[in-house]
């Protein structure tokens, strides 16, 4: 049986590429080893009047596995507050070509772009539901929009 668990954090610092590089490359190597597939999103700006980096990240695989590496995860001194936003079995994997997927943007350079939308704004205008989960659609959204490239780089 599958699982996916999606969850928020925020950045113990404010990121710079080569440690998302090395933090990509580590995930990867993880999850190829363990059969797991996902996304993660690091955004940089300002949230709440503080200048400071957001990660949330889904991850596919068996109960385990997903197990094993959050464990790890909720240790890692690269983020705090970590918070599950989702958790549940699934009948199949959302992203399936992704070993990890990842993207970093810096919302202050995206506010004025058509279609842009901040995801503070989002999680705090849609409801998740029984049926409707916002974090797993959010990202599965991004996935969908995206997957026909592999975001290796920054």
């Amino acid at each position: 049986m599958l699982h996916c668990l999606v969850y928020a954090s925020k950045a113990a610092r404010l990121m710079e590429n080569d440690d998302l590089l090395h933090l990509l490359q580590e995930s990867r190597n993880w999850n190829e080893t363990h059969g797991l597939t996902g996304l993660l999103l690091y955004v940089e700006g300002h949230f709440l009047a503080n200048n400071e980096g957001r990660f949330m990240q889904v991850l596919e695989g068996t109960p385990d596995e997903i197990n094993l590496i959050f464990d790890k995860i909720k240790t890692d001194e690269r983020h705090h507050q970590v918070t599950v936003l989702n958790q549940q079995p699934i009948a199949k994997r959302h992203f399936k070509t992704w070993s990890m997927g990842f993207n970093s943007l810096k919302l202050e350079e995206h506010l004025n772009t058509p279609g842009f939308f901040n995801p503070d704004d989002y999680f705090k205008d849609t409801p998740a539901t029984p049926t409707f989960n916002v974090a797993l659609n959010f990202m599965k959204t991004f996935y969908d929009m995206n997957r026909q490239y592999d975001f290796h780089g920054l």
